[in-house]
């Protein structure tokens, strides 16, 4: 298995000086990232953070407003809260590449005085501007979006001193697009990965995160783990050296914690597998991703009941939510209480290992699952990793739930069981073997209000804690 082909071309110069000049802004070119990250303090690298000692989660909020004036102002409410990431969340059209369309908006809002974006027009206001909204801040500023093709966003998030960038070619476009190409988008995310590997400085490397929650809409934790584990394995070929797997509150804290233990285990066994060392993997835990509570007491107890499975399952990072996400965007009060909410949270509760008979049976089948599909990828034949996992998602050997894309098979259906684990109910093509499918179906148990149609079930379970 080591040595496989890498997939992008060794040496994306070329590519890169073509999309800048493409781009147009004055001084940026090739240097001007690498330049950049080198002078700034190793304060500001997540990879820096995540290797100190600590006893409980980095916190990390969500945030992304469209004028400059309104991000500088969250930045620095997250920054007195005690964040440890500072977020930059980019808005919708940035997301899909609509650059022009962002820019008007941002005039037209700002003409009108109200916000047309849903987030913070990277592209828009260019590096200078973007550099500015950190300037005397000590954190480390992760980028947050969901972009299937992110290269020109990566670009000027790291010549802007951003030293984590979200996302990869499966968690981004899976969930986020219909019919952006899947294939391009792996390439594209080849790319961005050689960005980041390349662009920081070896002892201060570039971070970089996968979104696990994907649809957060009954994922079972097989999926959720291979998914991460691809994207873990393109990464490294890429060269990236600094890594955060992660993945959403499922609902129940016994599969929580298996599921992390899983992905732990997990990535250093198929990094050893594929003869990738020296890359450094993290932990990060989503705060619950579904519907949220619209009554604030449920809101905030559900963010503090969270706040503590991160810590009890040893997390190194816990995103965090705020009791605004049922009613719409948050606002930074909100974002600030939510960080200082869930620092409250993670004070009193250690980071103690727990266990149960429950959590070792979770445990075990998740990891056979992960084995049974995740061999299954890396034995089609194709040329190179990025093929292979572009051909499981075409054959259905990758298949998350609700996901809107149309090279997604949508076979898979999955509900919940006792404790409100999920289980796979239907695999569809997803090559479970039979007795991983029994033991699904024995652990399922008897689930609470059995017997009505499927839909009722789903619409249950979508909507379980709101």
């Amino acid at each position: 298995m080591p040595g496989r082909g890498r997939g992008l071309g060794a040496d994306i110069g070329a590519e890169r000086a073509r999309l800048l000049a493409r781009h147009g802004e004055p001084g940026l070119d090739p240097a001007t990232a690498r330049e950049h990250l080198a002078a700034l303090p190793a304060d500001r690298f997540a990879s820096v953070l995540f290797a100190r000692p600590r006893s409980r989660p980095l916190v990390q909020p969500r945030g992304g407003f469209p004028t400059a004036a309104k991000q500088r102002a969250l930045t620095e409410a997250l920054h007195e809260a005690g964040a440890d990431f500072l977020p930059l969340t980019i808005d919708s059209h940035t997301r899909h590449n609509a650059h022009g369309t962002a820019a008007e908006l941002l005039a037209a809002g700002v003409a009108e005085g109200r916000d047309l974006l849903n987030g913070y027009p990277l592209v828009a206001h260019g590096v200078r501007v973007t550099r500015e909204l950190f300037a005397g801040i000590d954190r480390p500023v992760s980028l947050r979006h969901g972009t299937p093709d992110a290269r020109l966003l990566a670009e000027l998030a790291l010549a802007s001193g951003i030293t984590e960038v979200e996302g990869g070619g499966l968690c981004y476009s899976l969930p986020y697009s219909r019919a952006f190409p899947l294939e391009r988008a792996l390439v594209h995310w080849q790319y961005v990965d050689r960005l980041c590997a390349t662009a920081g400085p070896p002892e201060r490397p570039v971070h970089r995160e996968s979104f696990g929650p994907l649809t957060a809409t009954l994922v079972p934790p097989v999926v959720a783990v291979v998914v991460q584990l691809c994207e873990l394995l393109l990464a490294a070929e890429q060269g990236v050296t600094s890594f955060t797997v992660s993945f959403g509150q499922t609902g129940s804290v016994e599969q929580d914690l298996a599921v992390a233990d899983v992905l732990r285990s997990a990535s250093g066994k198929w990094l050893a597998r594929f003869g990738f060392t020296g890359v450094q993997v993290r932990l990060a835990y989503h705060q619950w991703m579904g519907a949220f509570p619209v009554d604030p007491v449920l809101a905030w107890q559900l963010i503090a009941v969270s706040a503590a499975t991160s810590a009890l399952l040893g997390a190194d990072k816990v995103v965090v939510k705020t009791p605004d996400e049922a009613v719409g965007i948050p606002t930074a009060r909100s974002n600030a209480a939510a960080v200082r909410a869930v620092r409250y949270a993670l004070d009193m509760v250690p980071a103690l290992p727990l266990g149960s008979e429950v959590v070792e049976q979770e445990r075990e089948l998740i990891t056979d699952e992960v084995e049974t599909v995740l061999s299954t990828i890396v034995d089609l034949p194709a040329p190179s990793l990025v093929s292979q996992v572009h051909r499981a998602v075409r054959a259905g050997i990758i298949d998350v739930p609700f996901a809107p894309h149309e090279e997604n098979a949508g076979e898979l259906v999955a509900d919940r069981g006792a404790g409100r684990r999920i289980r796979v109910r239907e695999p569809g093509r997803v090559p479970l073997t039979r007795a991983q499918l029994r033991r699904e179906h024995e652990l399922r148990g008897a689930a609470p209000d059995a017997g009505g149609p499927l839909w009722e079930a789903l619409m249950r379970d979508i909507r379980i804690f709101a």
